[in-house]
């Protein structure tokens, strides 16, 4: 049994002097997704700095099932790590630096806690505008990852940055389960994917997150960022590279690494 507050200020420890621990805090792993969230929930109620988004993680069946999971797993976005495009990151050096294309949605109104699920249109009513965006994701303890979601979700939900491009406010008649995501690393091509890696369509994991936070009484507030998953899985960055994910025609997003 782990002490969610001890880990909890251990992980922003790490996560504020960029560096990368042999050893999960406490010396074990959570053993349940819910011992993972109590971790994550003491995250955000120690870190002192405001919450501006929350992200979607493990999207798809194929991550699910490699991360010992059936469900996809939600974090929040913490205000200093939301950056507009192009953005120069410094991650240490043994940090993964792992690239997430993703699309990204802006809140207009808010979606507080309730006790019935929001519908589809509900929460896309509710929405100002999409937009092109990576996620830089990254662990803060060495091999976390291969300890599966429960691991993931504790130690901030692998957030590392999240960087978005320009939005667009007519975006409800693209067909984003069809969209095409081309992934560049130093000019050279690195990933290609579509968004029916996210939940069958970014749509379904916005509405996802959306009744998540309100199951946990959280809610959406206006102006909150929501990322919907990656759509070609994670593709490691090396030093000093530069990214660059095309949206076609809703725009790009760069993110460098410093060497």
């Amino acid at each position: 049994m782990i002490d969610p507050e001890i880990v909890a200020a251990a992980l922003i420890q790490a996560r504020l002097e960029y560096t990368v621990l042999d050893t999960f805090p406490g010396g074990a792993f959570p053993e349940s997704t819910d011992e993972a969230y109590a971790v994550l929930d003491n995250i955000a109620a120690q870190f002192g700095v405001p919450i501006g988004g929350w992200k979607a993680a493990l999207t798809n069946d194929t991550i699910m099932k490699k991360m010992r999971t059936n469900s996809p797993a939600c974090g929040p976005l913490f205000q200093p790590y939301i950056m507009a495009s192009p953005k120069l990151l410094n991650l240490p050096a043994d940090s993964m630096r792992g690239l997430e294309c993703e699309f990204a949605f802006r809140m207009r109104d808010n979606l507080p806690s309730r006790q019935e699920p929001y519908t589809d249109d509900e929460v896309f009513a509710a929405v100002e505008s999409l937009h092109p965006a990576i996620e830089v994701v990254d662990s803060r303890v060495k091999d976390g990852m291969a300890h599966g979601a429960v691991a993931i979700i504790a130690d901030h939900c692998a957030n590392a940055a999240f960087v978005h491009g320009a939005g667009k406010t007519d975006w409800r008649d693209i067909d984003l389960a069809a969209h095409t995501v081309q992934l560049t690393v130093n000019g050279d091509p690195a990933a290609t994917g579509t968004g029916s890696e996210v939940l069958g369509d970014p749509r379904n994991s916005l509405v996802w997150v959306a009744n998540f936070l309100s199951r946990r009484g959280k809610g959406l507030k206006a102006g909150a960022w929501v990322t919907t998953g990656s759509t070609m899985g994670i593709y490691p960055a090396p030093s000093g590279s530069t990214a660059v994910a095309d949206f076609g025609s809703l725009g790009r997003v760069e993110v460098s690494f410093a060497a």
